[in-house]
C-alpha cells in the first residue's frame, strides 16, 4: 500500500503566489455557457501577455476532422467535425516528415479552447520541433460523455489520414498527451490504439484524472480513503471534491467505470507494450494519488515511465504562468516530447 501524504503540504512558492491571486467569480446569474467562455476569454489573454503569442518560425494551420459515425461509441449516430490547428516549426524541407505531439487541453471537459492553448501549442513546437496538433474537442454540458473520447480518438486518426501525411506528418512518431482531463483523453486514445495493434510513440500526461472518485481504489492507499488525496486535498485551489463531482455530473460517463474515464481500474495488460510515458503529478491535488497510482500500473505493465511530482502545488499550477514551477514543468514538458518523439 501507498502513502502520498506527505507531498500535500502547501509549497512556499504557492502561500507568496496566493498573497496576490484570488479565484475568479463569475457573474451572477451566468449560464454555463457564459462562464465558459468567460474563463476561457481570460485564460487566453493572460497566457498571451505573460508567456507572449510568437510568430515567426511557425506555420500555423487551421483544420477539421470529421467525427464520423465508425469513430463513436456514443449510440447517437450524428456525425460532426471538429477544429483542430497544427502547428509546424519551419526550417525543413519540403519532404521532410515530422513526428506529432497531438494535445488534448484540461478544463474538466467543460473549460478549455483551442485559444486557450495556443500560446503554448506555439513554445513547444519551437522549442521541440515536433509538429503539434491542438484539439478542439466538443465540451459540456452540451456535449456529455463519450464525445470527447470519441473526437479525441477522431483526432488521432486524422494524424493517420493521407491528408495528415500531405501535410508531412509522420503517423509512426505520433506522441499523445494532455492536461487534467486533456491526460484522460489522452490515455483513451493509448488504450484504443492498442487494442488495435496501431501503438503511439508514448503519452505526456500532466495532473491525470485516471478514475472516477466513485471507484477510487482505496485498498491500495495506506489508512484507506481518509488518507487519500480526495480527502486529503478536498478543499484544494482550483480542483476541490464539490468541483471534481460538478465536472463529472455535467460530463455523465456511463458508465464511470469506462476504460475512457477510469484507466487506472483496467487490466495491466491492456497497457504492455506502449510507448515511453511521462507522468506529472502535483502534490496539493485530489488527482493527485490517482496519478501516482497510475504510474504504478504502468510500470508494472513493463512500461517505461519517468514521473515528475510538485510537492504543495495544487492541481491546475501550470495555468500560472509567473509561478516558477510553471517553466519547470514548461521545460520537463517539452523534453518529454522530444525524448519520446526521437527529436
Amino acid at each position: 500500500m501507498s502513502d502520498f501524504t506527505s507531498l500535500a503540504a502547501e509549497a512556499a512558492e504557492w502561500t507568496e503566489y496566493a498573497k496576490t491571486w484570488s479565484p475568479p467569480v463569475p457573474p451572477a446569474g451566468a449560464t454555463p455557457q457564459q462562464i465558459r467562455e468567460g474563463a476561457n476569454r481570460n485564460t487566453a489573454k493572460l497566457f498571451d501577455t505573460v508567456v507572449g503569442r510568437p510568430e515567426a518560425g511557425l506555420t500555423v494551420t487551421e483544420y477539421t476532422v470529421a467525427v464520423t459515425e465508425s469513430l463513436m461509441e456514443t449510440e447517437t449516430k450524428e456525425e460532426v467535425t471538429i477544429p483542430v490547428r497544427l502547428y509546424r516549426p519551419e526550417g525543413t524541407t519540403d519532404n521532410a516528415t515530422l513526428p506529432v505531439y497531438v494535445f488534448f487541453h484540461g478544463g474538466g471537459y467543460f473549460l478549455g479552447s483551442l485559444d486557450t492553448e495556443d500560446a503554448n501549442c506555439r513554445y513547444l513546437a519551437l522549442q521541440t520541433g515536433v509538429a503539434v496538433l491542438n484539439v478542439g474537442y466538443r465540451h459540456t454540458p452540451e456535449h456529455r460523455f463519450p464525445a470527447a473520447a470519441d473526437d479525441a480518438w477522431a483526432a488521432f486518426q486524422w494524424v493517420a489520414s493521407e491528408e495528415a501525411a500531405k501535410l508531412g506528418l509522420d503517423a509512426r512518431r505520433v506522441v499523445v498527451g494532455g492536461i487534467s482531463a486533456g491526460a484522460t483523453l489522452a490515455i483513451s486514445v493509448a488504450l484504443r490504439a492498442n487494442e488495435k495493434q496501431q501503438k503511439v510513440a508514448g503519452l505526456v500526461l500532466t495532473v491525470p484524472a485516471t478514475v472516477h472518485p466513485d471507484h477510487f481504489p482505496v485498498q491500495l492507499i495506506q489508512g484507506g480513503i481518509d488518507n487519500s488525496s480526495l480527502v486529503q486535498n478536498a478543499d484544494a485551489p482550483f480542483i476541490n471534491a464539490a468541483r471534481l463531482r460538478g465536472f463529472l455530473n455535467m460530463y455523465e460517463p456511463t458508465p464511470p467505470t469506462h476504460a475512457a474515464v477510469s484507466p487506472l481500474l483496467v487490466d495491466e495488460s491492456a497497457f504492455r507494450g506502449l510507448g515511453s510515458v511521462a507522468v506529472h503529478v502535483a502534490g496539493r491535488d485530489p488527482l493527485r494519488d490517482e496519478g501516482l497510482l497510475f504510474e504504478q500500473k504502468l510500470r508494472a505493465a513493463g512500461v517505461a515511465t519517468t514521473l515528475y511530482t510538485y510537492a504543495g502545488l495544487p492541481h491546475a499550477f501550470m495555468s500560472h504562468p509567473t509561478l516558477p514551477s510553471t517553466a519547470v514543468w514548461r521545460s520537463r514538458m517539452w523534453e518529454d516530447v522530444k525524448r519520446i518523439a526521437g527529436q
